[in-house]
């Protein structure tokens, strides 16, 4: 009984930094009572089925240092799940100042902090689409099945792993200006067309008057193409357990 309560105890550890900034269960409204006593049930949940630590460390610090590896493990598999909402903020700065709207901003109460009207439509819808196709449960399983990689105690940093990190925060400006590209596109047209008609009709204030149409031509092309922002985002959540299992596996020993 006292090996499982060790299990239980790692798998928790592991499970409350992965819970920390794991999307939505890591929103400011979440309660962290809810956080602690989500983690407390994964690992009634998962360390059921590890094999049992036989490790002892010696002294506190030896305790001090295992945890820290878990806390360690369980940051780097949840920041990668985290990154399609970096996508989403970053595709919808791109996006509002195509739109010429950078100026406004609104509070994301699920972030915590300020953003614009496009990037908060995605994030909400990222974390609808998240919750509706149960992907949640997926990444729920991605980070049981991460044990099978990565065992208790035995995550290390390695230079595999920070090339595969800096290779999924490429892939969010890459994402990012794909999904921006449709409205970054119509506003250089819409801009060029206004600059031609100054040039044409000096009395036009055509630097003002683009604003209006910019703004307009913004909104419509943002409406007609949600389908193709929606796809990138719903590729970017499948891949989610995939990921999660490559950087537990990077964590892992060699």
């Amino acid at each position: 009984m006292e090996f499982a309560a060790v299990n239980w105890m790692l798998v928790f550890v592991r499970a409350s930094a992965f819970l920390l900034v794991l999307p939505i269960f890591s929103a400011p409204n979440i309660p962290r009572r809810v956080r602690l006593a989500l983690a407390a049930l994964l690992g009634f949940l998962i360390s059921p089925g590890l094999p049992t630590f036989a490790l002892r460390p010696e002294g506190f610090l030896g305790w001090i240092g295992l945890f820290a590896v878990e806390v360690i493990a369980g940051l780097s598999i949840g920041f990668v799940t985290r990154m399609v909402f970096y996508v989403c903020d970053f595709a919808g700065r791109l996006i509002t100042n195509a739109m010429g709207l950078s100026m406004a901003s609104v509070f994301n109460p699920m972030a915590g902090e300020s953003t614009q009207a496009p990037g908060m439509i995605l994030f909400y819808f990222s974390a609808s689409v998240l919750m509706s196709l149960d992907l949640h449960h997926w990444v729920l399983v991605g980070f049981q099945n991460t044990y099978t990689l990565l065992p208790v105690g035995a995550a290390h940093l390695s230079a595999a792993l920070f090339t595969n990190i800096l290779m999924h925060t490429s892939q969010v400006f890459v994402v990012g200006v794909q999904m921006a590209a449709p409205l970054m596109a119509v506003s250089f047209i819409i801009m060029l067309v206004f600059a031609i008609l100054g040039r044409a009709v000096p009395q036009m204030s055509a630097f003002m008057e683009s604003f209006a149409v910019q703004a307009l031509g913004g909104m419509v092309v943002f409406a007609l193409s949600f389908d193709i922002l929606a796809q990138h985002l719903l590729n970017y959540l499948r891949r989610l357990p995939e990921d999660m299992m490559r950087v537990a596996k990077f964590l892992g020993p060699m």
